[in-house]
Parts: C-alpha cells; sequence; structure tokens
C-alpha cells in the first residue's frame, strides 16, 4: 500500500545525533516513507545505517550541494512519487510521537493550508537543557505579517502538501535563508499555519550556521525582504529596518540569538 506521506531528512556529517532522530520519527504511529539524503558526509550513511528499517531510503549525490542544494535533489525524488504532504525533519532533531499524525489530521481538515508548522523547545546539545521555547504565530493572517520581519515557522517542523512545492523548490540564490525565502514566496499562494503545540525538540549548537554565519544569514534576509518589498505596508518597511539594526548584535552571543527569536515573533 503505498504512503501519502514521506519525510525529508537531509544529513552532512551528522552520525553522532541521527540514530537519535531516527528513533524518534520511529515513534511516530503515522505511515511514512523516509528519504534521507546524505549530502557526501565522510562516513558514507548507507554503511553506517545499514540496517535503518522498512520504508527508508539513502540516497548521496556525487558532490557536496549545501543545505538547499540537498533538500532539492531529495524533493525532486519526492515530488516524482504520488505523495500527498511532506515533511522536513534534521538529522539532530527529535521529533515528538504525534508529530506527524496530528499535521496530517490538520492538513486534512484545512484545505486552504499549504503548509504547517509547530512550536518547537531548543535544547543546548552539549548539556541537553531546554534553553528556549520557540512559540511563533499561528494564524494565517498573523504569520502574514510577521513574514515581514523573518521566517516565523521552524523549517524542522514543515509539513506540505505536494502540491504547493510543485510551484517551485527552494531558491539557490539565498544559501543562508533558503527557508525564508521559500516562505515568503509560497504565501503568496497558501495560506501558511502553525499549531500551537511542541512538537519537535530543536538542538541548539554554538556552531551551528544561524551563530557562525550570523552576516551571512541577514544579508540573505534583508535581500529577500527587498524581493517581496511591498511600500504600501508599513510592516515592510519595519521588517527591513529590524534586520538593519540586528547588524549591531554582537555574533556568537547565545542570548542574542534568543533576543533575535522573540523579535521575530513579536512583530508589532
Amino acid at each position: 500500500m503505498s504512503r501519502e506521506l514521506a519525510v525529508l531528512m537531509t544529513a552532512y556529517n551528522a552520525e553522532k545525533t541521527i540514530r537519535r532522530a531516527l528513533d524518534s520519527l520511529a515513534r511516530n504511529a503515522e505511515p511514512f516513507d523516509l528519504l534521507i539524503v546524505d549530502d557526501c558526509s565522510r562516513l558514507p550513511l548507507a554503511e553506517f545505517l545499514s540496517s535503518a528499517g522498512d520504508g527508508v531510503e539513502i540516497i548521496r549525490p556525487h558532490e557536496n550541494l549545501g543545505v538547499a542544494g540537498a533538500k532539492n535533489f531529495g524533493l525532486a525524488r519526492l515530488l516524482a512519487k504520488p505523495y500527498d504532504f511532506i515533511a522536513m525533519m534534521d538529522a539532530d532533531d527529535i521529533s515528538h510521537p504525534e508529530r506527524l499524525a496530528k499535521q496530517v489530521a490538520f492538513l486534512k481538515t484545512h484545505p486552504d493550508i499549504g503548509l504547517v508548522g509547530a512550536w518547537a523547545r531548543f535544547f543546548d546539545e552539549n548539556t541537553r537543557e531546554v534553553v528556549y521555547h520557540f512559540r511563533p504565530p499561528c494564524e494565517p493572517r498573523e504569520i502574514c505579517d510577521a513574514l515581514f520581519f523573518n521566517s516565523c515557522i521552524m523549517h524542522p517542523t514543515w509539513m506540505m502538501r505536494a502540491q504547493a512545492l510543485r510551484a517551485g523548490l527552494y531558491s539557490m540564490s539565498h544559501p543562508a535563508a533558503e527557508d525564508y525565502e521559500m516562505l515568503r514566496r509560497m504565501s503568496k499562494r497558501f495560506d501558511l499555519a502553525n499549531m500551537p503545540e511542541f512538537l519537535l525538540e530543536y538542538s541548539l549548537s554554538m556552531s551551528g550556521i544561524s551563530l557562525k554565519n550570523r552576516r551571512r544569514q541577514l544579508l540573505d534576509r534583508l535581500r529577500i525582504q527587498r524581493k517581496y518589498f511591498d511600500p504600501s505596508q508599513a510592516k515592510a518597511w519595519l521588517g527591513v529596518a529590524r534586520t538593519l539594526a540586528m547588524f549591531a548584535v554582537p555574533r556568537g552571543v547565545v542570548s542574542a540569538y534568543r533576543t533575535e527569536q522573540d523579535l521575530r515573533v513579536q512583530p508589532s
């Protein structure tokens, strides 16, 4: 029997965390297929995960494609199959057991929603302590307003209709904010939503891309805001101003990172 849901996971040198992520997905009762894109890790995941289980496929491109490229590589494969829904998952995060079932049910009962996310808890990858609760807005109108400022749907909580993805994959022109660009683009055609429940535990790393390449991320965010700029919207002006102000925040400080999270989900 074909499944209506596929989960896409991209991984690069994630051998220390991917088992934990896979175990958390396995606790979900909702039937799904899992596609793992091994973006040329030093240890091939097909060897490391030789007994990953039924419904799990591992593919490896000939060269490292980067974050957006690896996702597009996997999505192209999934969109060639008759899945109704595609969920995202990172190789170092923890999915709650009810996440997939709740998001599938949500999309089935809300036909106007093209993508749904959820709330998430950030935990320190070393101490495993929860350091931040990410509670973004949930209603489509609130999300549309918040997107003038930044992404407000946590990427590894995404579940999308395959139909919404066929309108276009991740932009390769914004490698540090490809998720934000896709949300801005998708919001022009579909309503977006978050479920007001904590359905994911997100691993926060001091050496992660959001901290180490913070300036590049802000530059990409600013370019995306200009790309979708609507001069008739006051929030569009405020969003650009806030991004410019974030350049003054010291890089590599976790407290500053959490301050930005507060800003991006509280636009008014």
